[in-house]
């Protein structure tokens, strides 16, 4: 690296003064913006209170938009405050509450890096800051993206990191908590209940089912009452889950849009011309679901694998990393602003490479698809890349990385060892 840039770049009034006139640019830009997907939100919020389900649609009844699972209205709540609903997913007096839900999520995010330094705490204090501040810096353009419209899975990945943060301190009731409202948020990061049973040796799964009643069921029927919690809870399976997870067949479920880069949009790419109704398909459809079907199947495996057989401490944060990661290319679809996340991502492999059990062949292969990936989260509104998916595959790429990186530490750990 140019002396010059590194000096630009490990300045912490460099990172201050970016990060601030981001905040204060991003800020402005969302309350512009008018909290385009906290309406989202709110409209669930004035859903359930008038006793509606969230998961109708008014504006089209074949799509649903509201897709969280009813305890997240009470998350949301709060954040109504002068917010009156006038029409469909619009609101008048929004504006509090778009600062006020910025402000939060912001908050999240610096917990979040907060939480890092104290799960993978690198050689030094000022080492893991310093990997912070880069990891926060290669992330801008998701973060960005993220902010300005209001979104929440940054949100969803500071309760992860509580969860996570309460489990490696062996309070698995409260981490349980914690993680059910992450999945309240967002559901794919359900893929960390695997990761906590097999680090417990299955002993969190009494925590994970009474912090799953806890959350789903008594609270909100406590506030909502039990049959309208209960009508809401199948309504959420039927209209959100049952589509997203447990689709007969691949037309079903299909979700061609650019900004998604999950591997069934990717895999539909390849196959699948047209829109919504008027599909183009150059093989089966059944086919295509059990490609993608197969695919999953092995990369939750694989993952489950490495998991299991990790011993070595200096690559926690790649675990991290990988059950993230599944978060992002499992499910139906998943919209960039979420691979605003990368930061974690960044920051494990930092502190991996920070540390003292490390091999020159493995770190120039991780630092060159780590490379890859910040082009690609940079590069990602370029039409072509778009439809080349080159994100997933970035990222994919990354996945099987981290694997084959854990997989090589352990096998040297076990040669070792005997």
């Amino acid at each position: 690296m140019h002396p010059i840039l590194k000096k630009i770049i490990t300045s912490n009034y460099f990172f201050v003064a970016t990060i601030t006139l981001f905040i204060i640019a991003l800020g402005l830009t969302a309350v512009a913006r008018g909290g385009r997907d906290l309406k989202v939100g709110l409209f669930g919020v004035e859903q359930v209170i008038h006793k509606k389900s969230p998961y109708d649609n008014p504006l089209d009844h074949n799509r649903v938009i509201f897709r969280y699972a009813p305890a997240f209205t009470l998350l949301q709540y709060p954040y109504l405050l002068k917010s009156k609903m006038t029409a469909p997913f619009e609101f008048s007096g929004i504006t509090t509450s778009i600062i006020a839900w910025y402000l939060t999520v912001i908050l999240s995010l610096f917990v979040s890096g907060w939480l890092l330094t104290k799960i993978m705490p690198a050689v030094s204090p000022k080492t893991s800051f310093m990997n912070l501040k880069i990891s926060f810096l290669l992330c801008l353009p998701a973060i960005g993206y993220e902010l300005s419209n209001g979104q929440n899975k940054l949100f969803s990945l500071c309760l992860m990191f509580i969860a996570i943060y309460l489990f490696e301190k062996k309070r698995f009731f409260f981490s349980s908590i914690f993680f059910n409202l992450a999945i309240t948020v967002y559901i794919p990061l359900v893929f960390f209940a695997i990761y906590f049973i097999l680090k417990s040796k299955g002993r969190y799964i009494f925590s994970l089912i009474n912090g799953c009643l806890l959350i789903f069921i008594i609270l909100p029927s406590l506030i909502f009452g039990f049959e309208f919690n209960l009508y809401l809870l199948k309504d959420w399976f039927i209209r959100c889950l049952k589509p997203f997870f447990f689709a007969d067949t691949y037309a079903t479920y299909i979700d061609l849009r650019t900004s998604s880069h999950s591997l069934p949009s990717a895999i539909g790419r390849m196959f699948v011309s047209g829109f919504t109704g008027a599909f183009n398909y150059r093989i089966s459809p059944i086919l295509i679901h059990i490609l993608i079907m197969t695919i999953t199947a092995i990369i939750l495996l694989v993952s489950c694998l490495v998991a299991w057989i990790n011993s070595k401490e200096n690559c926690r944060g790649l675990l991290y990393a990988i059950f993230l990661i599944l978060a992002l290319i499992l499910p139906a679809y998943c919209i960039y602003y979420t691979w605003a996340w990368l930061f974690v991502a960044y920051f494990a492999v930092f502190s991996y490479l920070d540390s003292r059990e490390t091999f020159e062949k493995a770190e120039k292969i991780l630092a060159f698809f780590t490379g890859l990936l910040v082009i690609a989260s940079w590069l990602f509104s370029l039409p072509p890349f778009n439809h080349l998916s080159f994100l997933f595959w970035a990222t994919f790429l990354f996945w099987l990385n981290l694997v084959l990186v854990i997989f090589n530490n352990n096998r040297v750990s076990l040669r070792i060892t005997r």
